[in-house]
């Protein structure tokens, strides 16, 4: 294919691409989805759809392209669900509802499968703080965001840095978490 040919056809795409991420409405909250990934996905992948001015927002993705959940993505809607900005307050009630019932099954499907070890706090997933005692979506998100933006924990006590964590819940987790 000639050189000039294909740049156009790559020129061509790019802006075919910018203008459908630019038209594409607010697409809720996403921790390793890039933008791209999100406007190609269909509405049944998030938790609620809402139309204002004739704009679609769409509120908390949590199923891939194909329908399949993704665990570490609900997650971390949950965990900052309170941010998300509504149209109609009503539907922030549904689309809690429908994400609490996802929820709810993987919590089911991982406590019977219990903890095998500690769990390092240093490299966890979402989806493996939730099994810790007294940590739901919120702590979690916080404990990753306090990895990433302030340090790594050198000490389980560390864990206390976190917002949100004290000595209570502390004390409920020492146990299964550590930082080798």
């Amino acid at each position: 294919m000639p050189k000039f040919k294909r740049n156009s056809l790559m020129c061509l795409y790019l802006l075919g691409l910018s203008v459908f991420l630019f038209l594409d409405a607010g697409s809720g909250f996403c921790r390793e989805w890039s933008a791209e990934k999100i406007s190609l996905l269909p509405d049944s992948s998030f938790a609620l759809v809402e139309i204002e001015k004739g704009k679609k927002i769409r509120h908390c993705p949590h199923h891939d392209a194909q329908g399949t959940l993704d665990e570490e993505q609900l997650i971390y809607v949950l965990g900052n669900f309170d941010s998300e900005i509504w149209v109609d307050q009503a539907n922030r009630e549904i689309a809690e509802k429908h994400l609490t019932q996802h929820y709810d099954k993987f919590m089911t499907k991982a406590m019977q499968d219990g903890l095998r070890q500690p769990i390092n706090i240093n490299q966890a997933n979402l989806a493996e703080l939730v099994t810790l005692p007294r940590v739901g979506p919120v702590l979690a998100v916080r404990i990753i965001k306090y990895r990433e933006s302030v340090a790594t924990f050198t000490g389980i006590e560390d864990i206390k840095k976190v917002e949100g964590i004290g000595s209570a819940t502390f004390n409920a987790i020492r146990f299964y978490i550590d930082v080798n």
